[in-house]
C-alpha cells in the first residue's frame, strides 16, 4: 500500500522543485526525504525521480502519483472539515495572508471579532502580496488569501481555488491641501497632465493601474517618485511634491492632510478572499468568509478632506 504521508513528500517535491526546499516545507532533513522516496519507489515499483546534472526530475510515473496525491490531501482536507463541522468549539489555527493594506486595515477588526467570538480559535497573519498569498495557498502553507485585483483579469480564475469578492474599494487622487479648490469633488486626470506624480512602484499593480488610467485620458505622467509605503506617497504629496493615486484602505481611519478626490470616470480595485474548496466547509474557515462579508458590507470609503 502506497504511504499517505511519503505521497504528500513527492507532492512537495513537485512543487517546491527540490528534494532540500521539500525537506524545509515538511521539517524534516533532505536525507530522510530521500530514504522516504526510496519506500515509496518500492510501493510503487517504479522509478520516482531521474538526475539531471546535479538536480532531479520527477518520472511521468511520479508526475501521476502526484496527481493523485492532490485528489487525496484534497480529500483529507476534506474530512477534517466535516469534522470540524461536527464540533460545538470552534478550534484550531487559521493561517491567513493579506496584502499589506489590507493587513493594517481589515485584518485587526477581523482578527478581533474572531478572537472575541471563539476564544479557542487561533489566527495568525502574514503579510504578503496578492502573489505571494495565493503561491503559499497553493503551497498549503496558508488557508485563506486577502487579495486585491485591479482592472485585469482575476488571477485566481483557475487553479482550483475558490475566489469571493467582499468588497470593492474606490482609488482616490490625492493632492496637496493647497492644490485643490474644490475638497472632495470628482477630478479628471487629464487636468494633471502637467503635474508631478508620486507613484506606487513600477511592477505593482496600483502603479500599472495608474498608468494606464493616465494613457486613457491621453498623457503619460511626469513621474517624480516610485514609493512602496503609501505613507511616503501621502508625505510627498502633502509637501506639495506631486499628485498621487491612493485606495481608499491606505487611508482607512487614517488622518491625513492631503485633499482627496474621487476620479472621473471613477476607479476600484476588488477585494477578495481566496480558499482552497475542500476547506469552504470548515467551521474556522467559515466564520473568517463571515467576518470578511461583515466588514465588506460595513465599509464606507474614507471622509474626503480638504
Amino acid at each position: 500500500m502506497l504511504g499517505v504521508w511519503r505521497l504528500q513528500l513527492l507532492r512537495e517535491i513537485s512543487r517546491r522543485g527540490s528534494i532540500k526546499a521539500a525537506a524545509e516545507a515538511m521539517s524534516i532533513s533532505p536525507s530522510a526525504v530521500s530514504q522516504q522516496l526510496s519506500i515509496l519507489e518500492r510501493e510503487a515499483g517504479v522509478q520516482l525521480l531521474e538526475k539531471t546534472g546535479r538536480r532531479v526530475r520527477l518520472t511521468d510515473a511520479a508526475q501521476l502519483l502526484v496527481r493523485h496525491a492532490d485528489t487525496i490531501t484534497g480529500a483529507i482536507a476534506a474530512a477534517e472539515a466535516d469534522l470540524a463541522s461536527m464540533q460545538q468549539l470552534v478550534t484550531g489555527t487559521l493561517r491567513v495572508a493579506a496584502f499589506p493594506t489590507a493587513a493594517r486595515a481589515i485584518l485587526p477588526d477581523v482578527m478581533t471579532a474572531l478572537s472575541r467570538q471563539h476564544p479557542a480559535l487561533r489566527v495568525t497573519l502574514r503579510d504578503l502580496e496578492a502573489a505571494e498569498s495565493l503561491t503559499a495557498l497553493q503551497m498549503d502553507e496558508i488557508d485563506l488569501a486577502i487579495v486585491d485585483e485591479y482592472d485585469e483579469p482575476a488571477r485566481v480564475s483557475d487553479g482550483g481555488l475558490e475566489f469571493c469578492e467582499f468588497m470593492r474599494d474606490p482609488l482616490y487622487l490625492a493632492l496637496s491641501p493647497e492644490e485643490s479648490s474644490m475638497p472632495g469633488a470628482a477630478v479628471r486626470l487629464s487636468d494633471f497632465r502637467d503635474a508631478f506624480w508620486i507613484m506606487d512602484t513600477e511592477d505593482s499593480h496600483l502603479g500599472q493601474v495608474t498608468l494606464r488610467a493616465c494613457r486613457s485620458s491621453g498623457f503619460e505622467p511626469h513621474v517624480r517618485s516610485n514609493c512602496k509605503d503609501f505613507s511616503v506617497i501621502i508625505a510627498l504629496v502633502e509637501a506639495g511634491l506631486g499628485v498621487g493615486m491612493l485606495p481608499g484602505l491606505a487611508i482607512h481611519d487614517r488622518p491625513v492632510r492631503a485633499s482627496i478626490h474621487p476620479t472621473d470616470p471613477p476607479l476600484a480595485r476588488r477585494i477578495a478572499s481566496v480558499i482552497r474548496p475542500e476547506r469552504h466547509s470548515h467551521p474556522m474557515i467559515v466564520s473568517a468568509l463571515a467576518e470578511l462579508e461583515r466588514f465588506g458590507a460595513a465599509y464606507a470609503p474614507p471622509r474626503l478632506l480638504g
